[in-house]
């Protein structure tokens, strides 16, 4: 009886142990009770795992810390029934295209000027402005296209006439979803300007900080690149419209776009610069702290008002203040103000992933800080000054990554489901030469002489090309960005708990408990799910939905994967907006080959940016290939040769396998090209050329085609192959060039898939194929309309999965 009592009170004293460090952080506690209850609300299923530690810990903290949770829950459920509306809640469809308003913000994009508007659904323009019966309010977001001398400013009344875009359910997984977009924006529709007249507005806010970015911009138009200032003004002003898509690109996937985006990197940095520049005018330190203060609280509107900007700021303004009132602040405290005062204000940005990912790397770098192995150096190795050197170059860096890759890895793998590996190296080798560029732009554009201002400016495009040298260099990596996932919700929610509790799990029993229960639950998920897919195999043909282009990726058995083409690159890069997320969101982690059927770009067109992003082990393609010409093709290839991926030719006969035990498990065969004796006359019609291939496994198998004619169609027939098959990829988007009567009753299959864009204008798929489907009764989906088709084989059953319902 006695060793129960004494496990108990061991248990409730680590547990009290265990909480000790939140009872002094009672701000830290409501906020984390605010997001607990916010989600809860949201997310139902989730609420006893969130709801139930919080009553559980709440017996362990002082009453003050009580009183605090009940006010945090009180404030949450009345702040999330106030200010939130339901959730799922429609657009509306019957918008006007014609209507007046008042502009709130104006934002350069890189295709023209987007302005957010605050529309009256029942004004019209009259003699003097706008004028008549008001309306229900909206907001809508219009980009003026046109390249025109004098546009309206932040402030104007407008009347507007304007063609909106078509708002549509993601077609591809993983694919942006614009509704929700929209619905975040608090925007009710989004397109394009078509006509306009603006009348004079009054004094606001926006109008000036508009007017300060405009400004801002010609400090620097004098003497830098185009590419150099619009860097710096993303970095200085949060304007990212001039920053080159490539560079953007390698930030993103060298795991350094938070360089980009105005955030508590920025903000630390400007803090810093004014107290140093206001202590330096001999100001007391109180009068410095106001100013500073004041500053930084214009500056978050100027640079948009994001949440990450707003934190920041939060955080050096709590303890700044405490420090006047003589009550210093706790840094993981002022955290908890921050974002209380986020959330509350907007519960909805609990769901914005820029929040999420700010709020949680502060977190993982101030909790790591507390647990900073480096204080604990031997006092010899802390006064080497070697030591000391490398340590503030590479070693504490590394540490500060670390955390903040560990707190903010949940949510990258629930997002993005990717993690980069670089990036600790990014932060030490680029963040420097970024942070450097960005103290010689802000001088430069303080700068009163213009000789100044040249020196600060050519200093800062020099810090700013080396930062975009080292991004590329590390981006070019194949291990600059990896798949990780996709993993469930409760597994994510587990491991971002098991991370909070790893620095005291040697000493706490509690957490040493937490951390042994989530292994064993790791262990069994990542065990049933292999002996699942052991136990019941299956293999999987995914067309794409890459608009009037084609895609396919085919997953065998063992988890390989090989991709049939890559889509156009003419209305959107294929390969780097659709196939990419696509492979990062079901959870590929490297292809096995990429086949481009024949050198047409609504095939091709996304290999360049697939091969620049995803690793690829090598690329099938036809002899035709050999003569194939053209700036993209030629980009391809080069792009394959950079990055040493292998080009072979496959013909006829070719057979990639997939053994299991000793027996083949699964199969492609190349059936159509056979070799060629006369390239000229053969590949005069690349379509002919197209390589077609059968899958085959578990007693099932589908056929791809490319863009195969009725020619090739007859050569195949000709060839005596084996064409019995579940399923047809249609072959040239179901052009009636294709598809001939002959080939489809030889194939016979269960089902048909087009792959074709909406409203294309070739028409595709032909009347006469359609026709001709129905007629021998083969049921046919078209990926304009249904969006991506997945057909799932297993040993007893053919199931066709579709995006689009």
């Amino acid at each position: 009886m006695r060793k129960k009592q004494n496990r108990k009170a061991v248990l409730l004293q680590n547990m009290r142990d265990l909480m000790d460090p939140l009872a002094g952080k009672p701000a830290l506690v409501a906020a984390l009770t605010v997001m607990a209850t916010y989600a809860s609300l949201d997310a139902p299923e989730f609420a006893v795992a969130l709801l139930a530690p919080i009553a559980i810990c709440t017996r362990f903290f002082p009453r003050s810390v009580q009183w605090c949770i009940l006010g945090a829950l009180v404030a949450g459920v009345a702040c999330h029934g106030l200010l939130v509306g339901p959730r799922g809640a429609s657009l509306p469809d019957d918008l006007p295209t014609k209507a007046c308003g008042k502009i709130e913000a104006m934002l350069p994009r890189a295709n023209g000027t987007a302005f957010i508007i605050a529309a009256n659904g029942g004004a019209f323009a009259g003699k003097d402005g706008v004028s008549g019966e008001e309306g229900a309010a909206y907001r809508v977001r219009i980009t003026e296209k046109r390249d025109l001398p004098a546009l309206p400013e932040p402030g104007d009344s407008i009347c507007y006439e304007a063609k909106w875009y078509p708002v549509m359910d993601p077609t591809v997984p993983g694919g942006f979803n614009t509704r929700e977009w929209l619905t975040s924006q608090k925007f009710a529709a989004y397109g394009k300007m078509l006509h306009w007249d603006s009348w004079r507005g009054g004094w606001t806010f926006e109008r000036y900080f508009h007017r300060f970015r405009r400004w801002l911009k010609t400090r620097f138009d004098d003497y830098l690149e185009p590419a150099e200032t619009g860097l710096l003004l993303g970095l200085l002003a949060g304007d990212r419209s001039g920053i080159p898509e490539a560079l953007r690109n390698d930030f993103q996937r060298s795991g350094l776009v938070h360089v980009l985006a105005i955030s508590g990197f920025h903000v630390v940095l400007l803090a810093g610069m004014l107290m140093v520049f206001l202590k330096a005018t001999r100001l007391p330190h109180k009068a410095a702290s106001i100013i500073a203060i004041c500053l930084l609280g214009v500056y978050v509107p100027v640079t948009g008002g994001s949440p990450a900007v707003i934190r920041a700021v939060l955080m050096f303004a709590v303890p700044q203040l405490g420090t006047l009132l003589q009550r210093p602040a706790n840094t993981l405290n002022s955290l908890g103000v921050a974002l209380l005062c986020i959330l509350l204000h907007s519960p909805a940005e609990l769901w914005n992933t820029g929040f999420q990912l700010s709020a949680a790397a502060t977190a993982g770098i101030l909790v790591g800080n507390s647990y900073n192995p480096l204080r604990h150096l031997p006092e010899f190795l802390k006064r080497n000054k070697t030591w000391n050197v490398l340590e503030s170059i590479a070693i504490a860096p590394t540490y500060v990554t670390l955390c903040a890759t560990l707190a903010t890895a949940p949510f990258l793998i629930h997002h993005f489901k990717t993690l980069s590996p670089m990036a600790w190296l990014g932060n030490i080798v680029v963040v420097p030469p970024i942070s450097w560029g960005m103290q010689a732009g802000l001088f430069a554009a303080l700068s009163p002489i213009d000789f100044m201002r040249e020196t600060f400016c050519y200093a800062a495009g020099f810090f700013l090309r080396l930062a975009s040298l080292l991004t590329r260099l590390l981006s070019d990596s194949a291990q600059a960005s990896v798949t990780v996932g996709p993993f469930n919700a409760w597994i994510l929610l587990l491991l971002g708990l098991l991370f909070v509790t790893l620095p005291v799990c040697r000493k706490n029993l509690v957490a040493r408990g937490y951390c042994i229960i989530c292994t064993l639950i790791f262990s069994i998920t990542f065990c049933v799910q292999g002996i699942t897919q052991i136990l019941g195999p299956t293999w999987s043909m995914t067309v794409i939905d890459v608009g009037q282009g084609d895609s396919i990726l085919l997953k065998s058995p063992g988890g390989r994967y090989i991709l049939v083409d890559a889509g156009d690159i003419d209305y959107t890069d294929s390969g780097k907006d659709i196939i990419v997320p696509f492979l990062h969101h079901i959870g590929v982690q490297r292809l096995d080959a990429l086949v481009i059927t024949h050198p047409h770009k609504d095939h091709f067109g996304g290999a360049a940016s697939l091969l620049r992003m995803f690793p690829v082990n090598e690329i099938w393609t036809n002899e035709c290939s050999r003569t194939a010409d053209g700036v993209e093709w030629r980009e391809m290839v080069e792009e394959a040769v950079d990055r040493k991926v292998p080009l072979r030719e496959i013909r006829r006969g070719f057979t990639w396998k997939e053994s299991f035990f000793g027996s083949d498990f699964f199969q492609l065969q190349a059936i159509h090209p056979k070799g060629l004796k006369d390239r000229e006359r053969e590949c005069r019609d690349l379509n002919e050329a197209s390589i077609t291939l059968r899958a085959s496994g578990l007693g099932h198998s589908a056929i791809v085609t490319g863009d195969l004619t009725v020619p090739g169609e007859k050569t195949i027939l000709g060839s005596l192959a084996y064409l019995r098959s579940d399923v047809l990829k249609v072959g040239h988007h179901g052009s009636k060039t294709s598809s001939s009567e002959e080939f489809l009753k030889a194939v016979g299959p269960q089902v048909a898939v087009i792959s074709s864009g909406r409203r294309n204008r070739f028409r595709h798929p032909h009347k006469q194929v359609t026709e001709r489907l129905d007629a021998l009764g083969i049921p046919y989906l078209n990926t304009a309309k249904s969006g991506t088709v997945t057909v799932t084989f297993s040993e007893d059953s053919v199931n066709v999965e579709t995006m689009l319902k």
